[in-house]
């Protein structure tokens, strides 16, 4: 027999009892057990633990999982904290968790509308501003004054024995922008169709091919240059293994036989656009990642490739695309040390407008709840290497280039086109410094869209068209009431407007036809001369159409030559001539009698000939450079036919014109006017 246990202060008690002597086994006589309160509650606050730590895995992992804050603090885009916010937050928009814009009802009750009334309002009207977050806000946004030029000549650096010459038509003053040809007025430089870059020496009109940039260097494709006196920047595509990306390469070209690279600087991203203010190039590239990849963005630092610092990445309020807009400033003159600085921002832009103190990005965004189109702006301050994005803001409609943003005296002014009812309308607003909306116009010009637009000042231009083409003329001296003082209407449209002094503008556009079936085609280059001396009654003094004609003026102002000391301009052009003829009784057919045609040949053959066939289109392909001025009226001063080679740009150096064409050979004529 197994002795009873005796009974101890934790009252456990278990009894057995005695073995079976046969058998030798135990036979269990009387089994119990008997738990204290203090064990039973330690027993419970262990399940507890087991039954929390089980819950709380799930919970933890999506606390962990969830994408973080992105709304504004104080009116400022938010900082990341570290990279798992960022990947937390690209994961979150590839499994849809983001929708469209949530934006807030501004106040108006229109119950018969199926969109939001047509507000501009900032984002931080858009998104709770005071919502906690868990990453950090940056500083306040700094207001400085701003001046716009009317028209202008970009300043470059000449060399004082080089003939007096061309320089890139410009936005802004002071502000130069990247284009396929420069010339300092002894050398053109130009990128080719191959996105190679040709250096050619240039006087009286002949030119000699000095060197060649492009695949056998670092650029795999080079998209467009800056020139900075003997310093040469190429904008273009690099490639390592599968990955691409943007790459500011600086060349020396004291020696124009010989360029000698002197650094690389690279980032991640498409090319969107990039400007230069002095010796600093502000880059701006829109990068798309993906979970599974690359989430973060690159750029070179300290001459390394390498993730850009979270703390350098800000967040646009709910993002829409799954991108990064970076801009990086490169210090061009800072040798083979490459001073730079870069800063992104998650969210997208398709164009800019940059001045010599703010940069601005503008995004199409669509919202899904109310069936409408937005475009979401981001300001970055710029100062040399100091770069940062700070404010943000949303307006109704999306733009039409860059030229349909400016700033002045510290508001920004922006023109958009939306949709009213299923049809096309327009818009323009003024923004503060802090990009709240003070001012706007809404819905003007119904069923038209905005096909141009120039700011001077206080004043903006405005060309809509849809079967003519009204320009208007808006005040913007009180910016928080804008005001349409007079429009002028023409057929066809202006897809540039030239300032040119004296209360004038030059429209650069398409002359229009009618198709025959209610609409309207592009029938040809138009040039128009607007008087806007009078605001309210704007006048059109005088217009040219040129048949067939197409140039890359009407879609890019980089394509315009300005000559201000002998008053002309000048434009790439193309034309294609169609002739027709009818020959009713064709002498050079002859139909063979023979056994061996089948009938279906012989019916084969009916078909091919007959009355309608004799038609035969025959073209003429012409090319050149179209030399006009425009002071009362236009006048073409020479059309000057170089071949049938495409002309993509051209430039003047001295008296002499010289015309580019794809693969970057160079035909020449002297102006004698």
């Amino acid at each position: 027999m197994i002795e009873d246990v005796p009974q101890r202060n934790d009252s456990r008690i278990v009894e057995f009892s005695g073995a079976d002597n046969a058998s030798g086994s135990y036979d269990r006589h009387r089994h119990s057990r008997r738990i204290s309160p203090a064990i039973r509650k330690r027993i419970f606050a262990i399940a507890a633990c087991f039954i929390i730590a089980a819950i709380s895995v799930p919970v933890i992992n999506s606390i962990m999982s969830a994408p973080p804050d992105t709304s504004l603090v104080n009116g400022e885009l938010r900082t990341f904290d570290s990279y798992g916010q960022i990947r937390r937050l690209v994961r979150s928009m590839d499994s849809g968790s983001s929708g469209g814009i949530h934006l807030l009802d501004l106040g108006r009750s229109d119950e018969t509308m199926d969109i939001m009334p047509e507000d501009a309002v900032s984002e931080a009207e858009l998104y709770d501003s005071a919502a906690p977050s868990d990453m950090t806000a940056g500083g306040s946004a700094s207001s400085k004054a701003a001046s716009n030029s009317i028209a202008n000549e970009a300043a470059g650096s000449v060399d004082s024995a080089a003939s007096s010459h061309s320089s890139t038509y410009l936005q802004v003053d002071d502000v130069d922008e990247a284009d396929i040809v420069k010339t300092d007025g002894k050398y053109i430089y130009y990128v080719t169709d191959r996105e190679e870059l040709v250096i050619l020496s240039a006087k009286n009109g002949k030119t000699k091919l000095l060197s060649r940039i492009g695949s056998s260097g670092v650029e795999n494709y080079i998209h467009d240059i800056y020139l900075k006196g003997d310093t040469l920047v190429t904008i273009g595509r690099t490639y390592s293994g599968d990955e691409g990306s943007t790459a500011i390469v600086t060349y020396d070209i004291t020696d124009r036989s010989h360029p000698e690279m002197i650094s690389e600087f690279r980032q991640s991203g498409d090319i969107v656009s990039s400007r230069m203010v002095g010796q600093y190039v502000y880059l701006v590239t829109t990068d798309y990642v993906y979970p599974g990849g690359r989430m973060i963005p690159k750029c070179t630092s300290n001459g390394k490739y390498a993730d850009i610092p979270a703390d350098e990445i800000r967040c646009m309020p709910d993002p829409q695309r799954s991108s990064y807009v970076i801009l990086s400033s490169v210090d061009i003159k800072s040798g083979k040390t490459v001073n730079a600085k870069t800063c992104a921002v998650f969210g997208a832009t398709d164009d800019i407008y940059c001045n010599d103190h703010n940069l601005y990005t503008a995004s199409t965004e669509y919202n899904s709840e109310k069936n409408s189109w937005y475009t979401r702006i981001a300001r970055a301050e710029i100062d040399g290497l100091d770069i940062r994005f700070s404010a943000t803001a949303s307006v109704r409609g999306n733009i039409l280039n860059q030229f349909s943003m400016d700033e002045y005296k510290g508001y920004f002014r922006i023109a958009t086109t939306s949709q009213r009812d299923g049809m096309d309308v327009n818009n323009l607003f003024v923004l503060d410094s802090k990009l709240n909306t003070c001012g706007e116009i809404s819905g003007f010009a119904r069923n038209e869209s905005i096909k141009s637009v120039r700011f001077m000042g206080d004043t903006a231009y405005v060309i809509t068209y849809q079967a003519i083409d009204p320009l208007f003329v808006i005040d913007l001296s009180h910016p928080d009431d804008p005001e349409i003082l007079g429009e002028v209407k023409i057929d066809g449209f202006s897809s540039q407007l030239v300032p040119i002094g004296n209360n004038k503008l030059l429209g650069i556009g398409y002359a229009t036809g009618d198709n025959g079936y209610g609409g309207e085609y592009a029938a040809g280059l138009k040039l128009a001369l607007f008087d806007t001396s009078d605001p309210a009654e704007p006048k059109v003094i005088d217009s040219r159409e040129f048949e067939n004609m197409d140039s890359p003026a009407q879609n890019t102002h980089l394509a315009l030559t300005v000559n201000s000391e002998k008053g002309y301009y000048a434009i790439p052009y193309s034309v294609e001539h169609y002739e027709e003829f009818i020959d009713d009784e064709p002498d050079d057919i002859v139909l063979e009698d023979s056994d061996d045609l089948s009938a279906e040949g012989e019916e084969y053959q009916d078909e091919e000939i007959t009355e309608d066939e004799p038609y035969v289109p025959d073209s003429e392909y012409e090319s050149g450079v179209l030399v006009f001025s425009a002071d009362e009226k236009i006048k073409v001063i020479d059309q000057h036919k170089l071949g049938s080679d495409y002309r993509t740009r051209c430039v003047y150096i001295g008296d002499y014109i010289y015309a580019m064409d794809n693969e970057g050979d160079a035909a020449a004529f002297k102006t004698d006017f």
